[in-house]
C-alpha cells in the first residue's frame, strides 16, 4: 500500500513537474542579446538581395543588386547594384573588409579606398543603444527585430532569426540614403578579399 501510494505521489509530481516546464514561456533575449548572435551562430557567409535608395549631393536614384558577407573568420562584405539614371545604365560595386571601403563607379575605371566607419555594413550586426521592436515572420522564418545605432551613430534594423540565429534582413539609413539587404543563402564557402594595389587609385 505504502509503495503504490509513493508511485502514485511521484507520478503527480512528474505530471505537475511537466505542465509547469509546458506553460514556462521561453525567455526572450535581451536587445543586444540578439544582435550578438549572428557572430556566435554558425553561420560564415551569406547570400543577399539589396534594395537601395542613395543620395549624392544633389542626385538620387534608387538601385537593385545583390552581394554576400562573411561572418567568419574575419567580417566584410561585397556588393553589386545596377541603377538607370537619364536612360543609362550604370553598375555599382563595394568592398568593405579590414576596416576599408573599396569603391567602384562608372565614372572611375579604377578602386577608390576611405575608411570604413561611415559604410552601410551587412556584414557587422553589432550596435549600441539596441531596443527591440518584436518578431516578424520572414521568408526563411520567425525572426527577431531589433534597432540600434552602428559605430557613426548612424541607426539600422536587423531582423535575426530565431531558431539559430542566423542574419535574415539589415537595413541602415543615413544622409539620405537607405539599404536593405535581405539573406537567402547561407554557408556557401564565399570568400572575399580587397582589390589588387594595382588596381586602386592612389
Amino acid at each position: 500500500m505504502i509503495a503504490r501510494r509513493s508511485l502514485v505521489l511521484s507520478t503527480a509530481v512528474l505530471l505537475l513537474s511537466a505542465c509547469g516546464n509546458a506553460a514556462s514561456p521561453a525567455t526572450l533575449p535581451s536587445a543586444q542579446e540578439i544582435l550578438n548572435k549572428p557572430d556566435k551562430a554558425n553561420v560564415k557567409d551569406a547570400h543577399f538581395t539589396l534594395v537601395a535608395h542613395i543620395v549624392s549631393g544633389s542626385i538620387a536614384f534608387d538601385a537593385t543588386g545583390d552581394g554576400i558577407i562573411v561572418i567568419k573568420p574575419q567580417q566584410a562584405s561585397k556588393f553589386t547594384m545596377q541603377t538607370t539614371v537619364a536612360g543609362q545604365n550604370l553598375k555599382f560595386e563595394e568592398i568593405i573588409i579590414g576596416g576599408k571601403e573599396y569603391d567602384l563607379s562608372p565614372d572611375n575605371p579604377r578602386w577608390t579606398v576611405k575608411s570604413s566607419t561611415t559604410s552601410s555594413n551587412p556584414s557587422s550586426f553589432k550596435g549600441t543603444g539596441a531596443s527591440y521592436l518584436g518578431k516578424e515572420s520572414l521568408t526563411l522564418g520567425k525572426a527577431w527585430h531589433v534597432k540600434a545605432k552602428d559605430d557613426s551613430g548612424n541607426p539600422f534594423e536587423a531582423w535575426v532569426r530565431e531558431s539559430d540565429g542566423y542574419p535574415l534582413k539589415y537595413a541602415s539609413g543615413s544622409q539620405g540614403s537607405t539599404f536593405t539587404a535581405t539573406f537567402d543563402r547561407f554557408n556557401t564557402g564565399e570568400t572575399i578579399s580587397a582589390p589588387p594595389a594595382s588596381d586602386i587609385q592612389q
